[in-house]
């Protein structure tokens, strides 16, 4: 229902609690709104009156007058500003900005009844989901996000704004404990959680629920879940698989997934933060699409739930600090992302890492090839994808020559291997270990992550068949939060030299390290030392060790943020930064996160629980966009 559909009671010229009334401008569950004339300043404000009958429920009461102060607290360029409120004849009410226009309801009834364009549901929900990632970093949810408390100022020949309202009723997360007589009042049954209409404790993710039913609706004509009982849709709420978005708009099929995530039942399932779910929508804009440019979405707070970026194809990359659960941690992360080319080379003119006069496999073999894994062979990596399976941009499938010798002997079999030519950025050599039946190298290369020079930890593991192929994967990562994983077969087609490559009897046996001990999944709770909430995501670790032992990779990855950890002296660091883009902060921003993570004592296997201390710096040109907040992470282990 619009706030734009109800007669007044209030008549034009009346004074109530100091404020002139103009004209109605609507209502809804919770009360009417007006247009008045504030009492002392030359200016016109929306003027929220409550109905009378909950001014004596002393629960509400109380809840209303705490809400209402922190809401006044707010200061987002997306949240209707509230002034000032109080009681006045046995009534609440609040006053707030006026924002002349319409609602986003009322928009798409009137002219977009079919479904809104994608880019203007992308700007629009960009727009909110900023705005809701700053509230509940402060504490407080808004419980009734639906497109008829999302207000769009008239254009007049400038830069339509959005704004989210009803923000005065809006809940302190400490207090978020579901459903009771007066919350169903407050939300849509269309757009409410299944958390909430359970009755069980809520966060910041049942927003997200909501806002991503609102984008479902805008960009289709209708709700998630459609049907004149509205106890059948509550408990399609509860039960029903998310509906599909590519039924109803084929073009965009593309976003079943992002809508399955944002509308997963398990709050845990969904994305890190609002922002998160805004940024997968603007994906299917297509490479390099740009945000709307009739409305700017500046972030006023730091992203803290995107402390880490994840790197998945994006157009730009995002912020560090974006929305940790609701910011760049699991915002976060992290995070926001250029597109993902981490290993493979792209600049011109590249050579291979042996030139064909030396190459190992080009001199007729002096001596007999033996061993399990010796000979030159073709090597064919597939697309590369992100450990979490997502195709990167430029990541295509490529072919390699690699040289091998082997030899097995009383410290077990391993085999030295030299790149002969490929495209891929790889190290020019590997060592590989027999370990449990599977060949391992775990190397470090050198690459660009971030458009900056960055060492790559590169993996190959494989697996002998019974056609004398090797299978298995290869995995890049940086500490700069890039990744890659392909698939990849190592076909033999001749002889090698085997006096040209390094002896394997010669090489010392590999060493173990206890940080082999992390791996696994994992939960993290997230705690900073300001007064921000407390937040969490689950990902998965995968930590592989240079065969020396003193160095591990431990890369935390899950759909929304990756945290990438360097082993070293009985230490796990986090170092991760990088300049961006965001228009939201006037152009550059420059962030850093950075933390240690001690190895947990007496040794274990697995590793049940990591504690780390770490810090995120965030800064530009702009004081607000200046941020530097302490905080604590604690990874505790959830299976295999």
């Amino acid at each position: 229902m619009s706030i734009y559909d109800f007669p007044m009671s209030l008549e034009a010229g009346q004074v109530f609690a100091g404020y002139t009334i103009v004209r109605v401008l609507g209502a809804g569950g919770m009360g009417q709104v007006y247009l008045a004339v504030h009492p002392r300043l030359p200016r016109q404000d929306a003027l929220k009156v409550l109905p009378a009958e909950l001014t004596g429920d002393p629960e509400f009461r109380g809840r209303f007058m705490r809400e209402a102060e922190l809401a006044a607290g707010l200061s987002h360029p997306h949240i209707v500003t509230i002034h000032d409120r109080g009681e006045e004849d046995g009534q609440f009410w609040i006053s707030m900005d006026y924002v002349a226009g319409t609602d986003a309801g009322r928009l798409l009834r009137e002219h977009h009844p079919g479904g809104m364009p994608l880019e203007d549901v992308v700007a629009i929900i960009t727009a909110v989901g900023s705005a809701l990632d700053y509230a509940h970093g402060r504490g407080l949810l808004h419980r009734d996000v639906k497109p008829a408390n999302i207000l769009l100022t008239d254009p007049d020949g400038q830069a339509r704004r959005v704004y989210l309202a009803d923000f005065g009723l809006a809940r302190h997360i400490d207090d978020a404990t579901g459903l009771t007589a007066t919350n169903m009042t407050v939300g849509t049954v269309a757009y409410v959680a299944p958390e909430q209409l359970k009755g069980e404790r809520v966060d910041g993710r049942a927003d997200q629920y909501a806002l991503a039913c609102t984008a479902f609706h805008l960009l289709t004509g209708s709700a998630p879940y459609v049907d004149s009982n509205p106890a059948v849709v509550i408990s399609q709420h509860i039960n029903a698989t998310p509906p599909s978005i590519g039924a109803r708009r084929p073009e965009l099929a593309a976003l079943d997934p992002v809508f399955a995530t944002a509308m997963a039942k398990e709050p845990s399932h969904r994305f890190a933060g609002c922002r998160e779910f805004a940024d997968q929508l603007a994906r299917q804009l297509g490479p390099g699409a740009t945000q709307p440019g009739d409305i700017p979405f500046p972030d006023t707070q730091p992203r803290i739930d995107a402390t880490m970026p994840a790197i998945r194809p994006r157009r730009r990359p995002r912020a560090l600090i974006g929305a940790l659960l609701g910011i760049a941690l699991l915002v976060v992360a992290g995070g926001v992302f250029a597109a993902v080319k981490l290993l493979r080379h792209s600049e011109s003119g590249h050579t291979a890492a042996t030139s064909p006069a030396t190459a190992p496999g080009n001199t007729a073999a002096a001596t007999p090839n033996t061993g399990p894994f010796t000979g030159v062979y073709r090597v064919r990596f597939s697309q590369g994808t992100t450990l979490e399976g997502v195709p990167g941009q430029g990541a295509a499938p490529e072919t390699d020559t690699y040289a091998v010798r082997s030899a097995c002997g009383p410290n077990g079999c391993r085999a030295t291997a030299q790149r002969v030519s490929g495209e891929l950025r790889l190290a020019s050599n590997a060592v590989f270990d027999e370990v449990d039946g599977r060949w391992v190298a775990v190397t470090i290369g050198s690459d660009k992550c971030r458009d900056a020079p960055a060492e790559v930890w590169q993996v190959l593991t494989l697996q002998p068949q019974p056609d004398g192929t090797f299978v298995g994967e290869y995995r890049g990562a940086s500490a700069n939060a890039c990744n890659e994983k392909r698939t990849v077969t190592f076909t033999r087609s001749g002889d090698v030299d085997i006096n040209k490559l390094p002896d394997p009897n010669a090489l010392p046996r590999r060493v173990g390290s206890p940080a082999q001990a992390l791996h696994g999944r994992y939960h993290l709770v997230r705690k900073f030392k300001a007064r921000i909430a407390p937040q969490q995501t689950d990902q998965a670790v995968v930590t592989d060790c240079l065969r020396t032992g003193d160095r591990c990779m431990s890369y935390f990855h899950s759909k929304t943020i990756d945290t990438p950890l360097v082993f070293e002296g009985g230490t796990w660091t986090l170092h991760v930064e990088h300049d961006d883009n965001d228009p939201g902060c006037g152009g550059a921003v420059y962030a850093r996160a950075t933390g240690q993570y001690a190895l947990p004592q007496p040794p274990q296997d697995p590793i049940t629980q990591l504690i780390g201390h770490d810090h995120l710096d965030e800064s530009s040109g702009r004081a607000d966009c200046q941020w530097s907040v302490d905080f604590d992470e604690t990874y505790t282990r959830t299976g295999d």
